[in-house]
């Protein structure tokens, strides 16, 4: 898909980088106990920038694990991880990170600020922006599809441009990465557009089920119990760095590389027969719409899938992998179905 040689080099460049990011999956994995797909899917969102939904009912950690991905990267303090405090204490003492429970009757206003209308005969309408959404560089939306019209039309060219229309001005956001949550996948027509932006879709459930046993009782409870009481996350590994930074940097080099050639599409790789008879799959069974817009940024997620696998496995040289295309199969789908999933991984484990 991409030239190896390309791959390889743009590898090694950012290793450093990819290293860190590791590290943070390694500590929320240990402690979120049965999350490695939403911790997967999260470092992908962090490395590429795609908006990244959790679906799932309530009770599964998904708000938690978001402010500690924050913490770990040093957007927020241990105060977002008290387990006491109330929900909107935390995200609102910290610029860099917003969080908000969507309803149905949630006001615009109560995400992009409230007017001012003290001097509005002078200055006019100013909207007072401090510590709101399009100051952060991390939301997180939970309940995303409880919006309202006005907020969920907002949403499409915050996410996608990076910015905010606001009374006809296009005002630039700082959003780096937008993480959201619901309990279900949107039914309504009307919401395609929104959901179709959220390229990165992991599903999160409680373990209690028919044929659940003994040992996955007790490991989620001895993990749950240490995560909610326990030391606070240990973030020595990370003082001296700026992850975020660096993050910022390695998806700015990926255009870079891109515009002066260093990043070069290979149409005679033989994954591309791979990817199109998944492609074929997952329409025929009306898996996803896969719209043109996500088979292009799919090809993003298969990169940065390489990179983060390649400095797991500390491999030399970088090449794209049938198994690379797992990304689709689980973090893509409109819905979930397990049978293509294990069809799928077979098939590329024996490739």
């Amino acid at each position: 898909m991409f030239h190896p040689e390309d791959l390889t080099r743009f590898y090694e460049k950012h290793a450093p980088t990819l290293a860190l990011l590791d590290e943070v999956s390694k500590i929320l994995n240990s402690r979120f106990y049965q999350m490695e797909d939403a911790v997967e899917a999260m470092m992908l969102a962090a490395l590429s920038g795609e908006a990244m939904v959790m679906i799932g009912p309530p009770g599964t950690a998904k708000s938690r694990l978001v402010r500690s991905f924050c913490h770990l990267v040093g957007l927020v303090d241990n105060d977002a991880l008290n387990f006491n405090a109330s929900r909107d204490d935390a995200p609102r003492q910290h610029r860099d990170y917003f969080e908000y429970l969507l309803t149905q009757f949630t006001e615009p206003s109560e995400l992009f600020g409230f007017y001012d209308l003290r001097d509005l005969q002078t200055t006019g309408l100013v909207r007072k922006s401090e510590n709101m959404m399009q100051e952060a560089k991390v939301v997180f939306l939970d309940e995303i599809f409880n919006a309202s019209s006005a907020i969920l039309n907002s949403l499409l060219t915050f996410v996608n441009e990076r910015k905010f229309h606001d009374h006809g001005k296009a005002e630039p956001v700082a959003l780096e990465l937008l993480f959201a949550a619901t309990n279900h996948p949107p039914q309504e027509a009307g919401l395609t557009a929104v959901y179709d932006r959220f390229l990165l879709r992991c599903h999160v459930q409680n373990i209690a089920r028919r044929d659940v046993d003994v040992a996955e009782i007790s490991d989620l409870i001895k993990a749950g119990w240490s995560e909610t009481h326990a030391t606070l996350l240990d973030r020595s590994a990370f003082e001296g760095h700026d992850l975020m930074a660096g993050l910022a940097a390695l998806r700015l080099d990926v255009d870079v590389q891109t515009k002066n050639g260093g990043l070069r599409i290979n149409l005679e790789d033989p994954i591309y027969t791979e990817l199109t008879d998944l492609v074929r799959e997952t329409v025929r069974r009306d898996l996803s719409l896969m719209s043109n817009r996500r088979m292009i940024k799919l090809t993003g997620l298969m990169f940065y899938m390489r990179l983060l696998r390649a400095v797991r496995e500390d491999s030399g040289e970088v090449a794209i992998q049938p198994r690379d295309l797992d990304v689709v199969t689980r973090f893509s789908l409109d819905r979930e179905d397990p049978s293509l999933v294990a069809r799928y991984q077979q098939r590329w484990a024996e490739l």
